[in-house]
């Protein structure tokens, strides 16, 4: 019995040694876990980078050149989204809100496809957690809503928080003058790299 004896001491003092490394080890697969699904999204970002011809198509919010209906379908989500976000970031201030006439608004209307999409990538397709959510809280939520509370003579909406107000606007925008263009860039800007 002093064998049994011995063998129990031993083993309710090694248990306390082993339970932290056990734990440890646990922990250590997890994290090794975490980066592995890191490095799968890294990977498959990757691909798709080197997938790319070199002639790129615009992507669903360039609203330049991109697919109407695609720009459509994004400008949709964005007017469903609104409210929420009017709601969530609002807090009941209208200065914090985005009136409903933004669609009104050109220079707005930019400003929200490329501030809904950053919202959507931070929100949407990530697999571990990152930062992206708190960098658009931070850095462009603030900036686009002083875009929108600007004035309106400096493209913002500030006249619209109880009915829209239509923003004085150059009609017809100036052509470029392509003439012009292409002597200063013969003359000055290629004389000039040579």
């Amino acid at each position: 019995m002093s064998e049994q004896n011995n063998r129990d001491e031993l083993i309710e003092l090694i248990v306390p040694i082993v339970e932290p490394l056990l734990e440890r080890q646990n922990k250590v697969e997890q994290g090794l876990q975490e980066q592995e699904a890191v490095l799968v999204e890294l990977a498959g970002q990757l691909e798709t980078l080197l997938q790319k011809s070199k002639e790129q198509t615009p992507s669903p919010w360039n609203l330049h050149q991109g697919d109407p209906e695609e720009n459509t379908e994004l400008l949709g989500e964005i007017n469903e989204w609104l409210p929420w976000f009017n709601a969530t970031y609002g807090a009941g201030l209208s200065v914090n809100m985005i009136p409903s006439c933004w669609f009104r608004h050109p220079n707005v209307v930019a400003h929200l496809m490329g501030f809904y999409v950053a919202w959507k990538a931070a929100n949407y397709g990530a697999t571990s957690p990152n930062s992206d959510l708190v960098y658009w809280s931070l850095r462009y939520l603030p900036d686009v809503l002083d875009i929108v509370n600007a004035p309106g003579d400096k493209g913002g909406m500030a006249g619209c928080r109880r009915e829209h107000r239509a923003p004085d606007r150059v009609d017809p925008v100036p052509e470029p003058s392509k003439n012009e263009f292409t002597a200063w860039l013969t003359e000055n800007y290629l004389s000039q790299a040579q």
